[in-house]
């Protein structure tokens, strides 16, 4: 009888053990992906009824190199690579895109020539930590 007691101590130890590892993993995986950059570009083609149309689409979240209002923005990506848009008037503007912010860029352009970007922040994982308040 001890021996099974005490088997199943040491699994349920062995159990908890292994959860608690889990979640700190997850934790900073979270954190991770919440920082990270990404590169994404699509194509996107219709053919069949009506006429027959293709969009490209590139996404990039980074950190601002450059950026001139109206006119280009350049964005640092994954692996360091600099990706430049060149921007018009009728770009989506969603918050302020400073130089050292990060932003999430969405360009998408037809190939009838009508182009779309649109600039937007990043998420960026919170790096506080949670404080207990006591009364004075």
């Amino acid at each position: 009888m001890k021996r099974w007691t005490t088997l199943l101590a040491v699994f349920a130890f062995l159990v908890a053990g292994a959860s608690a590892a889990q979640t700190a993993s997850e934790s900073k995986t979270k954190e991770k992906d919440a920082q990270a950059t990404m590169h994404m570009e699509s194509t996107t083609k219709h053919k069949g009824p009506g006429p027959n149309t293709k969009v490209k689409t590139e996404t990039v979240i980074g950190t601002v190199k450059e950026y001139e209002a109206g006119k280009k923005i350049t964005v640092t990506g994954p692996k360091n690579k600099d990706y430049s848009f060149d921007l018009d008037e009728n770009v989506a503007m969603k918050g302020t895109a400073n130089v050292g912010d990060r932003v999430k860029v969405a360009y998408s352009k037809s190939d009838g020539g009508n182009k779309v970007t649109t600039i937007m922040p990043a998420p960026v994982a919170s790096h506080t930590k949670k404080t207990k308040k006591t009364a004075a």
